[in-house]
């Protein structure tokens, strides 16, 4: 349903303390109070996740050879050619296919601003081991489901939010409701800020969840539609999650585990 909890706030409000003063220095408008229920309101997400969306699915390839073009049907890597590299794989009729599409990949703010992201993980190191150790300890099964991709990402990348391969950065947020489908299994929510109102609502569990900065809660928020009510102050958070295409990955690396060499030392 929903778990919350505040054994390590004062750990949480330090680095959220931090955190506020990294963005109002690259943006000074995210500390300017706001009512979220006033005309022209809106509120800013960013993205620091590790991807495996989009991968090649069924698609007919010309492996281009110095002498001659062979076709083979594929789908995402099954059944090509172990003999080729990926990178000489081509859909048919287009020379121009996207070969980072077949692994992994860094969401853009990661890649167009390096420094801040870890500026930001660095702050978030204390918070992402308790939420590391909570998992483990009263939700080992959703832990050892999650932990999984991101123990084999490529070149041994270790994401700073490990089991999770990634998070939302929040800044003056109040949500309408949704249902994030596209997440896997649970999801971690740290609010931050000084702020009145903005309750989380999960509607199918009839819940209205009064968490403030300093404040961990654990839910499964592909299953449960949930929203928060309006705040006036200024209100973020950070909100860890794992993408259900994962699972392409972690079977099989989207079909081309015989083309790398692949890392299967998880228990």
């Amino acid at each position: 349903m929903g778990l919350v909890f505040s054994e390590a706030s004062d750990i949480i409000r330090d680095s959220m303390t931090k955190l506020r003063t990294i963005l109002e220095h690259a943006d000074p408008s995210s500390s300017k109070p706001c009512h979220s229920n006033k005309c022209g309101y809106s509120y800013d997400s960013i993205h620091f996740d590790t991807y495996n969306r989009f991968a090649e699915r069924v698609v007919i390839y010309f492996i281009l050879l110095v002498s001659r073009p062979l076709i083979d049907i594929c789908c995402q890597g099954d059944e090509s050619p172990d003999n080729v590299h990926p990178h000489f794989l081509y859909r048919d009729g287009n020379g121009h296919s996207n070969h980072n599409q077949r692994a992994t990949y860094l969401a853009k703010a990661i890649k167009d601003n390096p420094e801040q992201f870890q500026s930001i993980t660095d702050i978030l190191e204390g918070i992402c081991k308790i939420v590391c150790d909570i998992l483990q300890k009263h939700l080992p099964d959703a832990f050892d489901q999650l932990r999984v991709f991101c123990e084999i990402l490529p070149l041994n990348h270790m994401p700073a939010t490990y089991p999770f391969p990634g998070f939302v950065l929040n800044i003056r947020v109040c949500t309408d409701a949704h249902v994030d489908a596209n997440d896997n299994t649970i999801c971690v929510v740290i609010p931050f800020g000084t702020y009145e109102g903005g309750e989380l609502v999960l509607y199918e569990a009839g819940l209205v969840l009064e968490i403030r900065e300093g404040d961990i809660l654990i839910f499964p928020s592909h299953r449960f539609t949930h929203f928060n009510l309006h705040f006036t102050g200024v209100r973020g958070s950070i909100v860890m999650h794992s993408d259900k295409e994962v699972k392409s990955w972690n079977v099989n690396r989207n079909g081309w585990d015989r083309h790398m060499v692949v890392k299967n030392n998880y228990t």
